[in-house]
């Protein structure tokens, strides 16, 4: 009887086990201590009873192709800069002119300055050739009628080819800025992209237009269509429109944009986020009458910035069930960004990026022979929890490892070039944070950042971008969104490095606690003739804890060395035009144009998406 009934039991253990085997459904819900082979190798099945991110097994870069070609440039792609030769009237006959240092000038380099008044004969205005600085003030310019500057780069005692001509016309008005003239339709500006569009060396302007929009936290129809603008930064002239039309959601989370040359005529490329064309309301997609847009393909798209015509477009990184993201309304779904990273050191790569609060993607694209090639794609959907939810308002693209290639920032996470995570904080999302050589006594590159998540300490905190190791952080707690604005830089001289503010939190970049007021925390500039940063805020330009130096009008919307010497201009939007304002302040040295910094220019590309970030050095320009 025993003997008959252990048989018994053997063949129903081995039925069961056949009817596992050959039922699917019944091998995806169990469960085990090992993972299975293909958990490494591409995005396994997951089992019922897994709902991610709390997984049976993780796995961090699973899409990992160590075979992937990162680029194709024999050499750096870069940007071929003219002087920037700047002209503006300062009152009572006088000029203040600037000029770029580009890097590839001989350190003996030195500069006559020239001016020509009315068409006339050039006349040299300075007795020997300048070597300080790449500024000079014309003290007696003939203002009632038109004139001209230029200047011509000495070498070895001998004049080389002179610059491009800064000219003012006759009777110029005093005032720190050049205008550029909107199209009158324009009622409003969202956004400022920085860009050689057409080869000349001289940056020009892409406008998104108008202002406003909506934030996928708050769930409402889509009331319009954005357009992008191209603008000759030499003359101001009107190039081209690109309008999306209404299937794109209007805010900045749905219309990211860099501009960037991706393929190395010295043109830049104007790519952003575009959808299937909508004239109007009727012709949108039925999701967007009464929500987002949550229907339709989405797409990578890639324009000549010359024409403003379209080179090429590949589909966005896909939507999917929007429960995938984090939520049911479509906020986390909808967070999109781009970037530009030179993944091999030579070739600029446009990065789409997809998700912040949750699941995150990033697909990497480089344009050959007028076509996107993909790279990789970067992906956190089987990582442990610590790597969930930990993207920023922006991204960061710099060489944070020495190797040359540039590593990207994607908020609180690190993923090399080849598009493996490096590390990760885990203390989550943040609003805002800066890459840059905060403390110069440290080797390397450091981040500060802040997090918008609760935490006992460290919610405000200074990060090794190398190793992702923790330098120092607050000891006490903060709340949740408790801190949202942030600074890093050298803005009091008392202080060794840069200091670091995020909300009521002030420090040195060695942790040391600073006593007293806290400054303001929306935007730092170098203006003035020291290497210390300026407060940006309040409509005006300001030392810390020292006097005014300026005052700025209108929307700030970018702040980058565009013209002029190494100082930094400030675009602003008032009354219909664009608004370059440069300072007037004589300079006391001369450096190389920071736009030739690749961390520098690369956070100027950035600055046309997502929350708006001052752009940063990889090397240290501060007072110490």
């Amino acid at each position: 009887m025993i003997r008959n009934a252990a048989i018994l039991s053997l063949a129903l253990v081995l039925c069961a086990s056949l009817a596992w085997a050959q039922n699917p459904a019944a091998r995806r819900g169990l469960g085990g201590t090992r993972p299975p082979a293909n958990n490494e190798r591409g995005l396994r099945e997951l089992t019922d009873e897994e709902i991610p991110p709390n997984l049976n097994f993780y796995a961090m870069d699973p899409l990992y192709d160590p075979n992937a070609k990162l680029g194709w440039a024999s050499q750096r792609i870069e940007e071929m800069l003219d002087r920037g030769m700047l002209a503006l009237a300062m009152g009572e006959g006088r000029v203040y002119l600037g000029w770029r240092l580009l890097k590839t000038d001989p350190e003996a380099i030195a500069f006559n300055v020239y001016r020509s008044s009315a068409g006339g004969e050039p006349v040299k205005l300075n007795a020997e050739p300048i070597r300080k600085t790449t500024d000079f003030i014309d003290a007696d310019a003939p203002l009632d009628r038109p004139n001209a500057w230029w200047v011509v780069p000495v070498v070895g005692g001998s004049e080389l080819a002179p610059s491009a001509r800064a000219e003012l016309g006759v009777d110029a008005p005093a005032q720190q800025y050049k205008a550029i003239k909107l199209k009158d339709d324009v009622r409003g500006v969202s956004i400022v992209g920085i860009g050689d569009l057409n080869g000349d060396g001289v940056y020009d302007l892409v406008v998104k237009h108008p202002g406003g929009g909506k934030d996928p936290g708050r769930v409402g129809p889509n009331r319009g269509s954005y357009k992008y603008d191209g603008y000759d930064g030499a003359t101001g002239e009107f190039l081209w429109r690109i309008d999306l039309g209404w299937n794109v959601d209007m805010g900045i989370w749905w219309t990211p944009m860099v501009v960037r040359d991706l393929d190395g005529d010295n043109k830049a490329e104007v790519c952003v986020r575009t959808a299937p064309y909508a004239a109007g309301a009727d012709d949108m997609f039925p999701s967007g009458k009464t929500g987002f847009v949550m229907e339709g393909p989405e797409y990578l798209a890639v324009y000549n910035g010359a024409t403003g015509a379209e080179i090429d477009k590949v589909d966005w990184i896909e939507r999917g069930r929007v429960q995938d993201w984090g939520d049911n309304t479509g906020n986390r779904s909808c967070r999109h960004m781009m970037g530009v990273a030179y993944l091999d050191g030579r070739t600029p790569a446009v990065l789409a990026v997809r998700g912040i609060y949750g699941m995150m993607k990033i697909d990497a694209w480089v344009l050959m022979d007028k076509k996107l090639q993909k790279v990789w794609r970067w992906t956190n959907e089987r990582a442990p929890f610590m790597y969930q939810g930990q993207g920023q308002h922006s991204i960061k693209a710099g060489d944070i490892d020495g190797d040359g290639c540039d590593e990207i920032l994607a908020g609180s996470i690190a993923i090399d070039n080849d598009g493996r995570t490096l590390w990760g904080t885990g203390y989550g999302h943040g609003d805002r944070f800066y890459l840059g050589d905060i403390d110069p006594a440290r080797p390397g590159l450091e981040v500060w950042y802040i997090f918008e998540e609760p935490h006992p300490h460290n919610g405000a905190s200074l990060w090794d971008a190398r190793t992702g190791n923790l330098i120092f952080g607050i000891p006490e707690s903060n709340r949740d969104n408790e801190l949202g604005l942030a600074i890093a830089g050298d803005i009091d001289p008392a202080y060794p490095g840069m200091e670091c503010a995020g909300g009521r939190h002030f420090y040195t970049a060695q942790g040391r606690k600073i006593d007293g007021p806290v400054p303001p925390q929306n935007l730092l500039v170098w203006w003035d003739a020291d290497p210390l940063r300026e407060i940006l805020a309040w409509r005006g330009v300001s030392k810390w804890k020292g006097d005014s130096l300026t005052d700025i009008r209108g929307s700030v919307q970018q702040i980058a060395d565009i013209l002029g010497d190494w100082r930094e201009e400030i675009v602003t939007y008032t009354d219909g035009e664009l608004r370059i304002y440069s300072t007037m302040i004589p300079a006391e040295d001369r450096r190389v144009c920071l736009m030739q910094d690749p961390l520098y220019r690369n956070d100027v590309t950035h600055r046309s998406m997502g929350y708006a970030h001052y752009p940063m050095t990889s090397y240290y320009l501060g007072s110490h």
